[in-house]
């Protein structure tokens, strides 16, 4: 049973999960919008990101800047071009950060700024942004990609690159991505975290547990984080461990999965994902009672959800507890019946 009972719990985590955490819309302005990949596997972790800033302008104070807007020291462009060059990105940011977003005139702005000055990074990183909050995630990886080609230390491009390699199922190259921010973020927490989950989707497990690691160490020191902007530092630490989570999964460490998810649920005591998921780590691990427990605290947040009572129901029975079992059944007759009918025969 406990064969059958694993390959239906994995059917139905993406299903619970696509409930749980679908993708929210970009806010239409600063960084305080969030996303997340809708459908995990396991944990219901996600990238952290937020919506790329507009590119900075250089202004009166010449061409260099700091690696926290990407750093440029072009001394050689005439002051005359500089000042050019950001009214065009400056229309492009305008354009972009409407109160409605005039997406196609933004992406004329920063084309224009890009035949300007091919080697401005800002022009391909403005052209990203405006794919990106579009979802044409696609066009956004080129654009990014060009950003980074004419600057490779353009921090503010690695982010939304990984993020979009991620939502094109292109894992093995967000990982690369997130491991070249690392060279010039060496601190970045939310980095680590993305770095895991993408591994993680490579199912390059051990690598994913190092870096889950070293994104709950880096949330640890709240003084770093918090100067990093981090300023949902339980919202990263939370699916840290839940990337970590993941990781230890794939690597059949059921036990050490089911101890981060368990970390997970207790920052997030009122997200039904992360109980749900610490049930299924801590079932494959054979800890029926305290799998018990998290579904319990499942349905107890979402008492309309069939797949929480389908798997209670089923941890019931791994301990031989039909009665108990069959008052899931009923539970889940008029929610979901060819799930109640599964239970039902497994009860058999």
């Amino acid at each position: 049973m406990t064969k059958h009972y694993y390959t239906v719990l994995i059917a139905i985590i993406s299903a619970t999960l696509m409930v749980s955490t679908m993708n929210p819309a970009f806010g239409q302005g600063g960084q305080s919008g969030g996303g997340s990949i809708s459908g995990d596997p396991v944990g219901g972790a996600a990238l952290i990101f937020r919506k790329p800033e507009n590119p900075a302008l250089r202004g009166s104070g010449g061409s260099s800047s700091n690696t926290a807007t990407g750093r440029r020291t072009r001394a050689s462009v005439p002051q005359s071009k500089i000042v050019a060059q950001d009214k065009i990105i400056a229309r492009g940011n305008a354009a972009r950060s409407a109160a409605t977003p005039r997406y196609s005139e933004a992406e004329i702005e920063y084309k224009l700024a890009a035949r300007e000055d091919p080697k401005d990074p800002r022009a391909h990183a403005g052209l990203g942004n405006v794919y990106l909050d579009q979802g044409r995630f696609a066009k956004a990886v080129e654009a990014y990609q060009q950003a980074i080609k004419v600057q490779a230390d353009y921090v503010p491009a690695y982010q939304p690159l990984g993020y979009s390699l991620a939502r094109l199922n292109r894992h093995a190259e967000a990982t690369d991505t997130f491991k070249q921010a690392l060279l010039y973020d060496a601190n970045n927490a939310e980095v680590y975290n993305n770095l895991a989950f993408a591994l993680v989707h490579a199912e390059r497990y051990p690598e994913a547990v190092e870096a889950g690691l070293q994104a709950i160490t880096l949330l640890g020191q709240t003084g770093e984080a918090f100067k990093q902007g981090l300023q949902n530092r339980n919202e990263v630490l939370s699916h840290a461990y839940k990337n970590l989570g993941n990781a230890y999964n794939g690597m059949k460490k059921y036990n050490e999965a089911a101890d981060a998810l368990k970390q997970a649920a207790a920052i997030e005591p009122n997200n039904a994902a992360a109980h749900f998921n610490l049930g299924v780590a801590l079932f494959n691990g054979r800890r029926y009672s305290e799998a018990i427990e998290a579904y319990k605290a499942v349905v107890a947040l979402r008492p309309q959800l069939a797949a929480a009572h389908y798997n209670l129901g089923l941890t019931y029975l791994a301990i031989n507890d039909k009665d108990a079992a069959r008052r899931q059944y009923d539970i889940l007759k008029p929610l979901n019946a060819n799930l109640a009918n599964q239970l039902q025969t497994s009860i058999r």
